[in-house]
């Protein structure tokens, strides 16, 4: 009842205290439901289909040069009903040893779930990446937007030469609802303005142009 009377309390997406994670994930519930790795985080939120949790968990390799190592990551969306969680969907990757990845993670500064559309469900933007043997600069970058039930992904593959930067979209990208890409291509923006990826030129005439290949 306890725990039921937290979830009802949900109004809108935040971010759970470390002791809440604890108190709904114990290894029990873990086990349970095949989260392997540690939780990093766990997103709460509610919208008209019903009360969500979204852990977000990468394994621990340690530490190398102070920055921490994860060779695999997991995020399962949740949806509490009838005293128990129901995955609604999965997500699952690893660092891609045949392209000398040293460790993925998830861009949690760009992670974004919340209803972008107003049509009174919520979205989630998922955003993680990878570092190569040059950090950032040939690692790749994903973007999955979950939209009704849908997954629409847009791929990234970073490179220090300007022929070899590579974004694969979905071409269900261009059927989401003008207000979700433009949301996701002002997400892209941001990240190159940031620093984290650089585009090919023209990236953004190419995608106003429905360009699922940019290169």
């Amino acid at each position: 009842m306890a725990l039921i009377a937290f979830i009802n309390g949900h109004s809108q997406t935040k971010v759970l205290l470390r002791p809440e994670v604890d108190k709904l994930f114990p290894e029990s519930v873990q086990q349970q439901l095949g989260l392997k790795y540690p939780i990093r985080l766990v997103y709460s939120f509610s919208d008209d289909n019903g009360n969500f949790f979204m852990p977000l968990c990468e394994s621990d390799e340690g530490v190398v040069d102070g920055d921490s190592l994860h060779y695999k990551i997991k995020a399962v969306n949740l949806k509490y009903e009838n005293g128990q969680f129901v995955k609604q969907w999965e997500l699952n990757d690893y660092v891609l040893t045949a392209q000398e990845e040293e460790s993925i993670w998830f861009y949690t500064k760009y992670l974004t779930i919340k209803d972008i559309d107003g049509d009174g469900t919520v979205e989630q933007v998922m955003i993680y990446g990878s570092t190569g043997q040059n950090g950032k600069s040939d690692g790749r970058l994903k973007i999955l937007i979950y939209y009704m039930g849908k997954k629409v992904a847009i791929r990234h593959q970073n490179s220090e030469f300007d022929g070899d930067r590579v974004t694969e979209v979905d071409k269900e990208f261009y059927d989401l609802p003008e207000k979700v890409q433009h949301f996701v291509k002002g997400v892209m923006k941001r990240m190159a303005d940031d620093g984290q990826l650089i585009y090919a030129s023209g990236w953004v005439m190419k995608m106003s142009k429905k360009m699922t290949h940019i290169q």
